[in-house]
C-alpha cells in the first residue's frame, strides 16, 4: 500500500480579515508522512521570512535524513526520527537567528513551529511556541500539545479559567520561539496512532477565533472531506473576526503502515 493510501493530507492557509499579509507557513512532505506548520512574528514581513525559512529548513533536513537512511527489518527507528526532528528545529533556529542578526529588515524575527511525523504506529510531535496539534478520534477532539506561553503558565497555576483565558489580552505572549535565542528547547512526544484517526496542526489564528467545542463540531460535520474541512474551519475563523492569519493541516490515517510496507517504501 502506498504512502498516499496510508495517510491522506490536506492543508490550507488564509490571511484573515485584518492583516495584509500572511506570516504562517506550511510544508507537507506526504511521501515521508511529515507536516510542518509555522507562525512567524516580528517586523514588516520578517515573520513571513522566519516561518518560511523554518518550515523549509526542517523539511530539507528531514527529507535528506530519510533519503539517506538505511532500513532494517523494522524500518527506520523511531528514536532516530525523534532525534532528527529535534535537530531539524535546532538547525532552523540557527538559520533564523543568524538572519535576524545580520539583516536589519529581519531584526527580532522569530516563529512558532509544530512538526508531525508518522513512524509506523506512532505519531511524533515536536513543537516550540503556541501552534498546536490535535487528534480527532471517534468524534472527540483532544489537544496533544501544550502551549509555550505566558497564558498557559497562568492556566497551569490555576490563576485563570479556560473561559477567562480565551479573552485574555496576553494570549499571544509566547515563552519559546524559533530564532530568538541561541538555544531552543524543543518539546517532543510520541502518541499511538489508530486507523481512522484524524490529526490537525493549526496556528493560533484558528484557536483564538474558535473554541474547542466549535472546532470539534465542525470536524464532526466535515471529517469525511479533508479539503472541505480545512476550508470550513478557516471560513468560520474568519466569520468570527479573522483577526490573525489562520492555517490548518489535516491528515487522516486510512490504514496502519506495516514495517514491511515502510521497508519497501524507503528502499524503492
Amino acid at each position: 500500500m502506498s504512502q498516499q493510501h496510508v495517510l491522506e493530507f490536506a492543508a490550507l492557509s488564509d490571511t484573515g480579515c485584518v492583516r495584509d499579509h500572511n506570516e504562517d507557513a506550511i510544508v507537507v512532505c506526504a511521501d515521508y508522512g511529515c507536516a510542518i506548520l509555522a507562525d512567524g512574528m516580528g517586523g514588516y514581513n520578517a515573520g513571513e521570512v522566519a516561518s518560511a525559512m523554518t518550515s523549509q529548513v526542517i523539511a530539507d533536513y528531514l527529507c535528506a535524513k530519510l533519503d539517506g537512511s538505511r532500513v532494517s527489518r523494522l524500518g527506520f527507528q523511531t528514536l532516530n526520527l525523534s532525534r532528527w526532528m529535534v535537530e531539524s528545529i535546532e538547525l532552523a533556529n540557527r538559520h533564523v537567528l543568524y538572519t535576524s542578526q545580520t539583516n536589519a529588515d529581519c531584526f527580532g524575527m522569530g516563529t512558532t513551529v509544530v512538526l508531525a511525523c508518522c513512524s509506523q504506529d506512532k505519531l511524533l510531535l515536536a513543537h516550540v511556541g503556541d501552534s498546536r496539534a490535535y487528534r480527532f478520534r471517534d468524534g472527540v477532539l483532544t489537544g496533544l500539545t501544550h502551549d509555550h506561553s505566558v497564558l498557559q503558565e497562568q492556566l497551569d497555576a490555576g490563576l485563570l479559567t479556560e473561559e477567562q483565558a480565551r479573552f485574555s489580552s496576553i494570549k499571544n505572549l509566547i515563552t519559546r520561539a524559533v530564532g530568538t535565542q541561541e538555544d531552543v528547547v524543543v518539546e517532543l512526544h510520541a502518541h499511538p496512532m489508530k486507523e481512522q484517526d484524524l490529526y490537525m496542526l493549526c496556528s493560533d489564528g484558528l484557536t483564538d477565533m474558535l473554541s474547542h467545542d466549535e472546532i470539534q463540531l465542525l470536524m464532526q460535520q466535515n471529517a469525511q472531506d479533508l479539503s472541505q474541512c480545512c476550508r470550513v474551519l478557516i471560513d468560520n475563523a474568519n466569520a468570527a473576526g479573522g483577526v490573525d492569519n489562520s492555517s490548518v493541516v489535516l491528515f487522516k490515517v486510512n490504514a496502519m503502515p506495516s514495517p514491511s510496507w515502510m521497508q519497501r517504501f524507503l528502499l524503492r
